[in-house]
This record gives structure tokens, C-alpha cells and sequence, in this order.
């Protein structure tokens, strides 16, 4: 049951990833930005990727013990859940609304490309960070 279940949830996330490589198209290029509009689309997957390696890992292989009484453990469980929260709405919003952003495009897509990356390497710092329970 537990092994349908993780089958379940891979095959879910890698749906939802290869819909925004489908959605994003992220190797078309641009006539008029071509590099910044690459790096936005590959930092957005890279961000995707990295998002939901951390949502499966939290789903299945956190540590269900409850912190102890310190303060340091309990403001880096709160620093993590806001982190995640940001790390959830940030690029998501920055990849829906660029074609809305006109007049300075390409400034904007290299400022959102720099959040996927500082966001996905906060990411990947959680995972490697956090005690994981592997069964």
C-alpha cells in the first residue's frame, strides 16, 4: 500500500512537471530576448524541480517527532514554513504575469530568474539541512 501510494504521488509530481515544460515551451526562442527568456524558463523548472523534490520529501520522509522545547528549533520550523509559502507564490506568480511586464521585459525576466535561483537553492539547502526519516 505505502509502495502504491509513493507511485502515486512520483507520478502526480512528474505530471504536473512535464505540463509546465509543455506550457513553458522553455527552449523557443525569442526574436527579441532569447537569453533572458531562456533563463527565466529554465530557472522556473530547475525552481519546479526543486519545489517538488521538498513537498515529496516533507509528505513522506519527515521526521514525525515533535520539537523539543528549544527556541532555535521552533524558529526554523516557522523560517521554513514562511520560506515555503514565499517559495510557493514568488515564482509562480513571476512566470504567469511576464508577458503582462511590456516596457522593461528583460530586466524583469533576469529579476525573476535570480529569485527561482536564490529560491531554489533555499530549497535545496532545507533538503539537505533537514533530518529525513528514509524507511
Amino acid at each position: 500500500m505505502n509502495f502504491l501510494l509513493h507511485f502515486i504521488f512520483i507520478a502526480a509530481f512528474l505530471l504536473i512537471y512535464i505540463i509546465a515544460i509543455i506550457i513553458l515551451k522553455p527552449f523557443r526562442i525569442h526574436r527579441k530576448r532569447p537569453v533572458s527568456t531562456i533563463f527565466i524558463k529554465v530557472s522556473y523548472l530547475f525552481y519546479l524541480a526543486c519545489f517538488l523534490l521538498m513537498a515529496y520529501l516533507v509528505l513522506f520522509f519527515s521526521t514525525s517527532q515533535q520539537p523539543a522545547e528549544d527556541v532555535d528549533e521552533e524558529k526554523i520550523l516557522n523560517g521554513l514554513t514562511i520560506f515555503s509559502i514565499l517559495a510557493f507564490f514568488i515564482p509562480n506568480v513571476g512566470i504567469m504575469i511576464r508577458r503582462r511586464i511590456v516596457s522593461w521585459r528583460v530586466t524583469y525576466n533576469y529579476l525573476v530568474t535570480t529569485l527561482n535561483i536564490l529560491i531554489s537553492v533555499g530549497l535545496l539547502w532545507f533538503i539537505i539541512d533537514l533530518p529525513w526519516q528514509f524507511k
